[in-house]
C-alpha cells in the first residue's frame, strides 16, 4: 500500500476533529456534530433541496440523511416543508439559526486555521498551499467513484 495514501488517511480524521474542537472553543459555539455542519453547508449552497438529493450530494444513505434531518429539525437547524402538489415530497432549507451558526463557524474556523498556519515554517505553509488543488481533485475523484 502507498505510504502517502496511508498517512493521508490517518491525518484527515484527526485534522477535521481537531479543527472542529478548536473552532467550537474559540467561538464558544454549541456542540454541533460535523455531520450537521456538512448538512448546513450543503443547504446553504443549495437551498430548497430534497432529502434524496441531499443524500446523493453528501454521499450518504437516505436513512442516514433522514435521521440527520429529524435531529436537525428538532434542533431548529433545518426547515422541512411539503413540496407543492406532492404531499410525499419534502424540501429542506437551512434555518436562519443554521445559517448564522455556519457563518460563525466558518469565520472562527478560518481564524483558527490562519493562526495554526502562522505557526508553521514558510516551507510547510507553501506545501499546504500547493497541495490544496490536489486535495480538491482527490475529493472530486472520490465523489465520482461513489456516486
Amino acid at each position: 500500500m502507498d505510504s502517502t495514501a496511508t498517512e493521508l488517511g490517518r491525518q484527515l480524521g484527526p485534522l477535521r476533529r481537531s479543527l472542529l474542537r478548536a473552532t467550537r472553543d474559540v467561538a464558544q459555539l454549541p456542540d454541533i456534530a460535523d455531520s450537521h455542519i456538512e448538512v448546513m453547508r450543503a443547504l446553504a449552497t443549495e437551498p430548497s433541496i430534497s432529502p434524496g438529493r441531499l443524500a446523493t450530494r453528501l454521499n450518504l444513505a437516505r436513512s442516514t440523511v433522514s435521521n440527520l434531518i429529524k435531529a436537525m429539525v428538532d434542533a431548529g437547524l433545518v426547515e422541512r416543508s411539503i413540496t407543492a402538489g406532492d404531499l410525499r415530497g419534502a424540501t429542506l432549507t437551512a434555518s436562519p439559526k443554521a445559517r448564522n451558526l455556519l457563518a460563525e463557524y466558518d469565520a472562527a474556523s478560518s481564524r483558527v486555521l490562519a493562526d495554526a498556519l502562522d505557526e508553521l515554517s514558510q516551507h510547510n505553509r507553501q506545501a499546504i498551499a500547493a497541495a490544496l488543488p490536489a486535495l480538491a481533485e482527490i475529493t472530486s475523484i472520490l465523489a465520482r467513484r461513489t456516486s
